[in-house]
């Protein structure tokens, strides 16, 4: 199968908004698929930094940790805004993706891991926004749920180990994040020991 790969070009670029996100609105044109030009259009797109997600999967108990925390999107439509996730955080300046799951696993959930195996690395949400999420696998027992996040960062983060049927009855409910969601039906067609 040839995957082709038509080329794109900016003819102008505005940022709209420079806070904890950036807004920028591009003025751009595209090779089409056959073969001609499309008209110069514009397309806001979100900036984010890159983030990393943990499946924390307890074998001997067929597990998993989610998190659940307060989200503005699903505010924004009206949805019950705490959805539960998978631990997960943004990659800072010049940090390696191993290193800032690690780190954000212990400051969500207090456990300790290695992430021992990348799934995949995925786009979110491609038609607005340049956010990758890269996904990790860590095999651990699970124990113990609470209360953590970092307090400096505003985070509220409760953490539940529940069984893979019932995270996967949260997806039906709509109560779970894509790269949850993604992480269940992965873990799901594996044979995890």
């Amino acid at each position: 199968m040839t995957i082709s790969q038509p080329k794109a070009m900016t003819h102008e670029t505005k940022l709209c908004y420079n806070g904890f996100f950036q807004l920028k609105q591009h003025t751009i044109q595209h090779n089409k698929f056959d073969g001609s030009q499309s008209k110069p259009h514009q397309r806001e797109v979100l900036i984010r930094k890159p983030t990393v997600a943990m499946l924390m999967f307890d074998p001997k108990h067929n597990t998993v940790l989610l998190t659940e925390q307060f989200r503005i999107g699903p505010l924004e439509n009206d949805s019950n805004p705490w959805l539960f996730e998978l631990p997960a955080g943004i990659v800072e300046k010049n940090e390696d993706k191993h290193h800032a799951i690690e780190r954000e696993v212990l400051e969500e959930t207090g456990y300790i891991c290695t992430a021992e195996q990348m799934i995949g690395e995925f786009y979110l949400s491609p038609g607005g926004s340049n956010e990758t999420t890269t996904l990790f696998f860590s095999r651990l027992t699970l124990l113990d749920s609470g209360i953590h996040g970092e307090q400096t960062e505003n985070e509220d983060i409760k953490t539940h180990i529940m069984s893979i049927d019932h995270a996967c009855q949260l997806m039906q409910q709509g109560r779970l994040s894509v790269i949850t969601a993604l992480a269940l039906m992965w873990l799901k067609n594996q044979e995890v020991k």
